[in-house]
């Protein structure tokens, strides 16, 4: 059993920490993300697990064995780069046994693998072409095929996409997932986009300013994010956030958006009893506004809490089966709270809201994320 682990890194320049006790683990056969913005500390990371950097400290671990001292040929790690590192003056047949020749293997069981790892990612009419001639989505599958062809116990990756065009990194995500699935060792994957994490990641990690912000299946990172940061990254759009206050209803607490009041659950009673002051940041994913023409089915399916109340209009732009809206609450107060909506194309183009309009709409205050303004933390329902 192949696990990779990580255990409190540490990795200072100049005196300024860029990886921040970061610890982590990643199961055998999982494909795992680390996301975050350019600069995060992400790939520094991926650096000092293949051996490439030193870190100041921690550990890292490989099936249980510490590898945090060895050099990058010991780890028996297969690496692909955002530039792929291959080598002009070789064919593809070159750069795919180059790593096997310097293990110094029989030339039968270097060629046995070579063209085995170039017939599961379609390169056997390429094996004697050189890398100048090649596009970008086939030398990025020359990479692929070099760390499939090796022993490796886990592979890294570190954002090998980004050179490519949409069409191609659609096609290459499923060539990197194949690769994961035929070897189903331990695969961790840097990137900055964050629709290749969601598409690819098993578990997600989140990162900023060298620190994980958080960790867990996409769903939850999404739906849950532990801070204001994962919130405003996370989602296309991401989660909508107001400034909010919490005010006592007849039944129990309520969120008060503007003029609108939000009952919330009893069980966040304590959580909100415990606060010093009133005011709150409010998270909502676009996606969970309820458009008009799904009112009557929602209220029908979903709790009794769900809240009608009218809005208007801002801007309408039609996607691609979709339609993204951006709404301002009714308030005396300005500015206005604002919600950006995502919405599935009604059946009748007519039910479209135009720009300027009031229309009712839906908030259900059990799917509202409640945010601490100080901490920025993500407040927990007791």
């Amino acid at each position: 059993m192949s696990t990779l682990e990580v255990q409190d890194l540490v990795k200072r320049y100049d005196g300024r920490s860029v990886v921040d006790h970061v610890s982590f683990r990643i199961e055998d056969g999982e494909f795992f993300v680390l996301l975050g913005p350019s600069g995060s500390g992400k790939t520094t990371v991926l650096r000092i697990i293949c051996g490439l950097e030193r870190p100041d400290a921690g550990r890292v671990l490989l099936g249980g064995r510490d590898i945090t001292d060895l050099s990058p040929r010991q780890r028996k790690v297969g690496m692909v780069f955002q530039d792929y590192g291959l080598y002009p003056s070789m064919d593809v047949y070159g750069n795919i046994a180059y790593g096997l020749e310097n293990q110094r293997l029989p030339r039968e069981e270097i060629q046995r693998r070579v063209f085995e790892a170039a017939e599961k990612l379609q390169l056997t009419p390429l094996l004697r072409r050189g890398i100048d001639t090649l596009s970008g989505g086939e030398q990025q599958r020359v990479a692929l095929a070099r760390i499939l062809a090796r022993d490796a116990n886990v592979f890294l990756y570190d954002e090998p996409l980004a050179n490519l065009d949409a069409r191609l990194r659609h096609q290459a995500r499923r060539d990197v997932v194949a690769v994961h699935r035929l070897r189903g060792v331990p695969s961790l994957y840097v990137t900055h986009d964050q629709s290749e994490a969601l598409a690819l990641a098993d578990r997600l990690a989140i990162m900023a300013e060298g620190r994980l912000q958080q960790v867990g299946l996409p769903s939850e990172l999404l739906e849950r994010p532990a801070n204001l940061f994962v919130a405003r990254f996370l989602g296309n759009p991401p989660m909508n956030l107001l400034e909010g206050e919490i005010v006592s209803g007849a039944d129990g607490p309520c969120c008060a958006l503007g003029e609108l009041r939000l009952p919330l659950n009893p069980a966040w009673q304590q959580a909100l009893t415990s606060r010093p002051e009133p005011t709150i940041i409010v998270g909502l994913r676009p996606r969970e506004i309820v458009p008009p023409w799904e009112l009557e089915q929602a209220a029908a399916a979903a709790s009794p809490q769900l809240c009608r109340c009218l809005a208007r209009a801002l801007t309408v732009e039609p996607l691609i089966g979709e339609v993204e809206v951006t709404l301002e609450l009714p308030t005396a107060r300005q500015p206005a709270p604002r919600l950006v909506a995502v919405w599935p194309e009604p059946e009748e183009l007519e039910a479209l809201p135009a720009a300027g309009a009031e229309l009712p709409i839906g908030l259900d205050p059990g799917r509202l994320v409640l945010f601490d303004p100080r901490s920025e933390r993500a407040l927990q329902v007791e």
